[in-house]
């Protein structure tokens, strides 16, 4: 199988990202490449798809497990490290050189370096949280690329960290359990073992956490046990969804709740559990969703496909996206390359 057809037949789009100035999505896969979609192609009509996007290639040896973006900067998340690259937005280019990057310090006891599976970025602070595969969740200052500290609790790898302007951090990981931390407190402040309660246990998906969304007065987390809300201070569960996959995605958007994961469909549903949308999806699993409401309302959603499925109302879906085999001057390098096999082909009989 070419390369080419390898790539669209196996694409698997763990993370997205908007930039800052909502103008633009990012997409970046297992395969190493970054795609960039302009959001105003999004606004063209019906009749008319899309335009090509770009493709930022960081090598089939980067891993790209998830991204951020601050100011005029990409930050990618992989294996051992987290780096930023410059995004020239007047020219739509994304830089080919690391602007900065910070190691992730491998334990003592370690036989791997650890994965950066999640990063959540406080703006108001320029301080970014990345959770590992060692189980840790490393606190790095923007300003300076300095680990400022480390929360230590996890006795297995990360899979979703997120915050809040208060200082509090959650982190859902393998182990099945959420803990809430305090910039301001060395031990985690709270935790909840949704695996422990049998409304939520699925004893064949196992006890793990794939991810943890969190406003004001609730957190919603799910994996291998169902999806549920849990009220922040009395750390109880009010409301469990009944998505019938495992659980990748999950975020509280547009007053409502928005479930993916291992399922041919993802689901909204309102905050007291009632289903309000089933939007078929072709991804085997889902692993990434994001979205906006201004200047252009959208969704996109990716995962183990070659598309990115658009939906502008939260609803319906709109649109898909493919990946490779859309991308600028994608058509010339596939003729050479066709021609170089052609080429070879033909001596290879003649000799």
């Amino acid at each position: 199988m070419k390369e080419k057809d390898l790539k669209r037949a196996y694409n698997n789009v763990l993370a997205q990202v908007i930039s800052s100035s909502k103008q633009y999505l990012f997409a970046g896969n297992l395969f190493g490449d970054i795609f960039v979609l302009s959001l105003k192609e999004l606004d063209k009509g019906a009749e008319e798809p899309p335009g090509k996007l770009k493709i930022f290639p960081q090598g089939s040896t980067v891993d790209i497990n998830c991204l951020q973006f601050r100011r005029d900067f990409l930050i990618v998340g992989t294996v051992g490290v987290v780096y930023g690259l410059q995004w020239n937005e007047d020219d739509e280019v994304l830089s080919t050189k690391r602007s900065w990057e910070v190691k992730i310090p491998m334990q003592s006891d370690a036989v791997e370096v650890p994965d950066v599976n999640s990063l959540w970025l406080s703006t108001d602070t320029d301080t970014l949280f990345a959770g590992c595969g060692d189980g840790i969740i490393y606190q790095i200052s923007l300003e300076d690329g300095r680990i400022e500290r480390d929360y230590r609790g996890h006795t297995d790898y990360v899979h979703s960290v997120v915050g809040n302007s208060n200082g509090q951090i959650f982190s859902g990981a393998e182990d099945g359990t959420v803990r809430f931390w305090s910039t301001k407190q060395l031990e985690q402040t709270s935790m909840i073992e949704p695996y422990t309660k049998s409304q939520l246990i699925r004893p064949d998906w196992g006890k793990w956490i794939g991810s943890v969304a969190v406003n004001d007065d609730w957190l919603l987390c799910g994996g291998g046990p169902r999806a549920s809300i849990f009220h922040l201070r009395s750390l109880e569960s009010t409301c469990v969804f009944d998505f019938p996959g495992r659980v990748h995605v999950c975020d509280f958007v547009d007053d409502g709740v928005f479930i993916g994961g291992e399922h041919n469909h993802v689901q909204s549903y309102t905050l007291n559990g009632m289903l309000q949308a089933n939007i078929p999806v072709e991804h085997t699993a889902c692993y990434s969703t994001v979205w906006q409401t201004a200047p252009i309302k959208f969704m996109s959603i990716a995962g183990f496909s070659n598309r990115l499925h658009i939906l502008k109302d939260f609803r319906f879906l709109d649109s898909k996206i493919d990946l490779y085999g859309n991308v600028l001057g994608e058509e010339d390098k596939e003729s050479e390359e066709d021609l170089e096999e052609l080429e070879a082909f033909t001596c290879a009989a003649a000799c």
